[in-house]
């Protein structure tokens, strides 16, 4: 499974891009890589269509691990919190950081 988790840091050195990933209640942060995504759909409300969008960023688990609800994540010149627990995917190897704006 080492082989896996190398495979996929190669990727994200390759395709992702640097984070700053702050505990905000012991003050330290630490540079993450992922693959930020913040997509757009179009969602029916009554008779009115709303656009809205869910920031994620997708990394190696052992990386964010011991994240938590309202850390920040730097993300170029936008700062977001985590909104809500850490998501592993089916590996159990990738977390998926639910993201809102700050």
């Amino acid at each position: 499974m080492k082989d896996l988790v190398a495979d996929i840091r190669t990727m994200l050195n390759d395709f992702g891009v640097s984070a700053t990933l702050t505990d905000v209640s012991a003050g330290t942060s630490s540079t993450v890589k992922g693959i930020f995504s913040n997509e757009s759909e179009e969602v029916d409300v009554g008779d009115t269509q709303v656009e809205v969008t869910e920031p994620h960023f997708n990394c190696v688990y052992s990386d964010v691990s011991h994240a938590v609800e309202n850390d920040t994540l730097l993300i170029g010149s936008t700062t977001y919190k985590i909104a809500g627990a850490i998501k592993k995917d089916i590996s159990g190897y990738e977390a998926i950081l639910i993201l809102k704006n700050s």
